[in-house]
C-alpha cells in the first residue's frame, strides 16, 4: 500500500514538472476559504378538494467551503500571457435544524468537489489576473434526521453531480514564493445521479447557478 502510494506521488509530480518545463511561472498550491451562494426552488405538496398540489418555495444560502488547488503553468503565451491548469478540491457543508411542537428535523449535506479547469493568467507588475473554465465532478451526501414525539427516522442518500465552472480572479505576488489570491467561481449543474433503495433519478441541466467567492493564499515552489 505505501509503495503504490509512492508510485501515485512521483507519478504526479513527474506530470506536472513535464507539464511545467516550458512556462517561466512556478507551480503553486492554493488554499482558500469562501462561502457558495445559490437561490433554488423546491416544492411542498398539499392536498386540495382531494387533489395534490405542488407549491414551489424559493431558498437562499451561502455555506461555507474550503477549497485546496493546484495551480500548473504550462507554457508561456506571450510576455505577459501564459496559459495554465487548475486542479482543484472544494469541501462544503450545510446545516439546517427546524422544530415545531412536537416535530423536530435535523438536515446535513456535505459535497466534494473536484475541478479540472485549464486558466489563461495576464501578467503585469506584480499582480496576475485569471480567468478558466472547465469540468467538476463529484457526490453529494445528505442526510435527514426527523422526530415526532417518540418516532425517529433518519434518511440518507447520496447524489453524484458533474457541473461546468467558471472562474475570474486575481493575485497578487507578496514575494518569492506567497501570494494573496481572491476569485469568483460560477457553477451550473451539468447532470445530477441519484439512487435512494428502489428509488433512481437522473436529471441534467436542473439546478440554479452557484457562485463561490474565495480568498486565501498561494505558494509557489
Amino acid at each position: 500500500m505505501h509503495s503504490l502510494q509512492r508510485s501515485v506521488f512521483v507519478i504526479f509530480f513527474t506530470i506536472i514538472s513535464v507539464l511545467n518545463l516550458s512556462a517561466k511561472e512556478p507551480v503553486g498550491i492554493t488554499f482558500q476559504f469562501g462561502a457558495i451562494g445559490s437561490e433554488k426552488t423546491f416544492y411542498n405538496s398539499t392536498t386540495i378538494s382531494g387533489e395534490t398540489v405542488a407549491m414551489p418555495y424559493s431558498k437562499t444560502s451561502f455555506n461555507p467551503d474550503i477549497h485546496m488547488g493546484v495551480n500548473i503553468p504550462v507554457f508561456d503565451i506571450s510576455d505577459i500571457c501564459f496559459f495554465n491548469i487548475d486542479l482543484g478540491y472544494d469541501f462544503l457543508w450545510d446545516y439546517s435544524y427546524g422544530s415545531y411542537s412536537s416535530y423536530q428535523q435535523e438536515a446535513y449535506a456535505l459535497s466534494h468537489r473536484f475541478s479540472i479547469q485549464p486558466q489563461v493568467t495576464f501578467v503585469k507588475s506584480n499582480f496576475r489576473f485569471f480567468l478558466g473554465t472547465g469540468i467538476t465532478f463529484g457526490p453529494e451526501i445528505y442526510r435527514y434526521k426527523v422526530s415526532v414525539k417518540e418516532s425517529k427516522s433518519n434518511t440518507d442518500y447520496t447524489t453524484f453531480n458533474i457541473l461546468w465552472n467558471f472562474t475570474i480572479g486575481a493575485r497578487y505576488q507578496l514575494g518569492n514564493h506567497l501570494s494573496i489570491v481572491a476569485d469568483v467561481t460560477f457553477f451550473v449543474n451539468l447532470f445530477s445521479s441519484c439512487k435512494y433503495d428502489d428509488y433512481k433519478l437522473k436529471a441534467s441541466g436542473s439546478s440554479a447557478m452557484e457562485f463561490l467567492p474565495k480568498i486565501g493564499l498561494m505558494y509557489q515552489f
